[in-house]
């Protein structure tokens, strides 16, 4: 049996140029509820990002151990280089009564899925494909490394529709409340909420 949180984790998936981690970055600032937990990774470490806040980066044999240990809720291979999530990072998180905020690819949206069920999965979208490309650019990516996010976008789109949620990214802070708003709906849906309103019941019966 699931045991029962506060909150639930949040995943946020998104085709390269989705503005994924800018909304993400956007929301812990903005909601101290949301903390993000944090993917290891065998890519190497691009300008500006740090060790343990950004990823955990390690070799590709410490990411073996990691899956050998059923340490990872998911993990894929995306561009090359293996992402992951520990399992421990989203427990703690929870345990802390915080929403764990991930930022992962479509398949690990579905693994996430089958151990927290209660979870929800959203799907970011840049307004149009010019701002998509847009936004590749200015990260410095090259031509064929663009065509080749590009080709998997198509494959992830197909995906889109067994999301939970679609939001569309065209201002950060417009994407980052449509989150905040659909935790909030979340929060209080029914199904949620089953023991509290057992309890609530069973005090009104008492003061018959």
């Amino acid at each position: 049996m699931e045991k029962k949180y506060k909150y639930f984790p949040v995943v946020i998936s998104a085709p390269s140029g989705g503005g994924k981690s800018t909304v993400k970055n956007y929301l812990i600032k903005k909601d101290n509820r949301f903390a993000f937990s944090i993917t290891c990774t065998t890519r190497p470490k691009r300008p500006g990002e740090k060790e343990g806040k950004d990823y955990y980066f390690v070799s590709e044999s410490e990411f073996d151990k990691l899956k050998k240990d059923k340490k990872l809720i998911e993990w894929a291979i995306v561009h090359g280089h293996l992402y992951g999530t520990p399992k421990k990072s989203v427990i703690n998180l929870l345990k802390a009564g915080k929403i764990p905020l991930m930022t992962i690819d479509v398949n690990g949206a579905k693994s996430v899925k089958k151990i927290f069920k209660d979870s929800i999965s959203i799907f970011l979208l840049p307004p149009d494909v010019k701002t998509m490309i847009k936004r590749l650019n200015i990260r410095g990516e090259k031509k064929e490394e663009i065509d080749i996010r590009l080709r998997t976008a198509k494959k992830e789109l197909k995906e889109a529709i067994k999301f939970d949620y679609l939001v569309i990214n065209g201002k950060i802070e417009s994407a980052a409340n449509d989150i905040i708003n659909i935790v909030n709906v979340e929060k209080n849906k029914l199904y949620r909420n089953k023991d509290f309103i057992y309890k609530f019941s069973q005090v009104l019966y008492l003061l018959k």
